[in-house]
């Protein structure tokens, strides 16, 4: 297993009886070469409340906080798969996890149908025993300090690939919310977006002052180049996921346009004060 050391780390901070079932399906993956890196155990109280803040988690009423549940993804090649909870091996993995016990957080009735769930979470496994808060946590053991991981991260540029029901998988949240975080009418994304991955703090007065100045000029797609610098341009492509040309092109005006959108600001493709403060 590519992450034996830590994912044993994980198990460790589970209570007993949660520990005991959750190495025996530890021990199938092992025997059946089923990778999986276990990034998430028991949660402290902060832990939990910064998950709630953020969106990743729905309550307080967690059964983290009480060492009964576990969090975790497919691996290849050391590299995680967030998308890969369908694949046969890790559905296989998955009906074993339940057959001892477990509730997964992509089927929550076990019925087999994911259709009818109103919060998927994937990487979610729950060992209810006799209630929530039933098993006895160890007192000796303390969660151990989280690695820093893309799922914690509030922004996601947009790759080959993506999906928002993906994405939401990723990041334990929900197409709606999204959605509604990135001011989207549908599901379709585009590669080099930035979207909120977490619920946005309130947004900065786009009549506030940037940290970077608005150089005067407004900047578009058939701006006189002599009032465009290039690093200007640079600096929006790279804070609207638009390939770093140094030229405002119609890749650079479309992903503008989508900034705009997100933020709702008015959507023209022209970087003048409002968009330039709201980027910097």
């Amino acid at each position: 297993m590519y992450y034996d050391k830590r994912n044993k780390e994980a198990l460790a901070e589970l209570a007993p009886n949660t520990q005991k079932a959750a190495r025996q399906w530890y021990d199938y993956l092992v025997k059946n070469g089923i990778e999986v890196l276990i990034y998430d155990a028991r949660r402290t109280e902060a832990e939990q409340r910064a998950n709630v803040n953020s969106g990743a988690s729905q309550t307080m009423y967690s059964y983290h906080l009480v060492g009964q549940a576990l969090d975790f993804v497919p691996i290849k090649d050391g590299k995680a798969l967030w998308g890969g909870y369908n694949a046969s091996n890790i559905q296989k993995a998955i009906k074993e996890a339940q057959r001892i016990g477990f509730t997964w957080g992509g089927d929550w009735d076990s019925d087999g149908n994911q259709r009818d769930e109103t919060f998927i979470d994937s990487p979610h496994l729950q060992y209810n025993y006799k209630g929530y808060g039933s098993d006895k946590v160890l007192a000796s053991s303390t969660p151990v300090s989280k690695p820093a991981s893309s799922a914690s991260s509030k922004t996601h540029q947009v790759v080959a690939g993506d999906t928002l029901s993906e994405l939401a998988v990723k990041y334990k949240t929900t197409v709606a919310n999204l959605k509604a975080w990135n001011n989207l009418k549908d599901a379709d994304i585009n590669i080099g977006w930035t979207l909120n991955v977490a619920k946005p703090a309130a947004p900065v007065k786009a009549s506030s002052a940037a940290i970077i100045a608005f150089p005067g000029d407004a900047l578009y797609r058939t701006q006189d180049k002599s009032k465009m610098k290039q690093i200007n341009i640079e600096r929006i492509q790279r804070a609207v996921g638009a390939p770093v040309t140094g030229k405002f092109d119609a890749a650079t005006e479309k992903a503008v346009e989508a900034y705009q959108k997100r933020k709702k600001l008015a959507i023209d493709g022209v970087v003048g004060k409002d968009t330039w403060n709201m980027l910097f």
